[in-house]
């Protein structure tokens, strides 16, 4: 997975979202990466955040076309797991809640604007009860990895645990997949729908897949329910597997 695609950024024009350096060469989502993390330790304004953000998605853009990224529509994205005997719903889907969310409280939001997918997990130890196997998270979408978490312990400040983000250039949204055991990509990488990302893992008492998905108003990250999607996909992944 190629990366060719870098801005030449002064330290000066983005002096709160870059480690300290006078010019440095930064992929365009390498750029988000840093971003995102000073945006989860609340260490960015929230206007200068969403300025950036906005500014980076018109190169994200550029990064996947010029880097083979294939366009899929939204009736074509996966299903986010795979190779899993069977799984459930928190609340038969109904668990969206997005009121007061603000994509700028970083990792002290307590509100779930998302999914959550259960495997089967009884002794906990991150392996299908059936298969004795790890289950896959994949990308629903085609896009560039802009954001990941690898080295999450008990403990860390960030609740969801080892996570990946993508953002999907076909639909200028990204989605965010977290309580990953593994994470399988890197920011930068480019992915087309149903590409393994990591495997399912757990903060929690259960073994879950978490997963939103954001849309860009003006660089401001706003939630959008994908539980239709999820349904449609998930239809459509296990009549392929008969």
């Amino acid at each position: 997975m190629t990366k060719t695609i870098f801005f030449t950024i002064t330290f000066i024009f983005v002096s709160n979202a870059f480690p300290n350096s006078d010019t440095i060469e930064y992929s365009v989502p390498q750029l988000w990466d840093i971003l995102d993390k000073k945006i989860l330790l609340l260490q960015i304004d929230k206007e200068e955040g969403a300025k950036l953000l906005d500014e980076y998605e018109q190169g994200l853009v550029k990064y996947f076309m010029e880097n083979g990224g294939r366009y899929v529509q939204r009736r074509d994205w996966a299903f986010p797991l795979a190779n899993f005997t069977s799984v459930t719903h928190r609340e038969e889907g109904n668990d969206y809640r997005e009121t007061n969310y603000d994509y700028f409280q970083g990792s002290d939001s307590k509100v779930h604007p998302a999914h959550d997918i259960f495997i089967l997990d009884s002794d906990k130890d991150l392996l299908d009860d059936e298969t004795g196997k790890p289950v896959d998270v994949v990308t629903m979408c085609s896009g560039v990895v802009v954001a990941t978490f690898t080295t999450w312990a008990p403990g860390s400040y960030l609740r969801g645990g080892n996570y990946v983000k993508i953002f999907d250039p076909t639909n200028y949204k990204f989605f965010y997949y977290s309580h990953l055991s593994q994470v399988n990509v890197e920011p930068g990488d480019i992915v087309d729908a149903g590409d393994k990302i990591g495997e399912v893992g757990r903060t929690g008492s259960k073994t879950h897949l978490h997963i939103s998905l954001l849309k860009s108003v003006n660089g401001y990250p706003v939630p959008e329910p994908i539980i239709d999607d999820i349904w449609k996909s998930k239809e459509n992944y296990l009549n392929g597997k008969k």
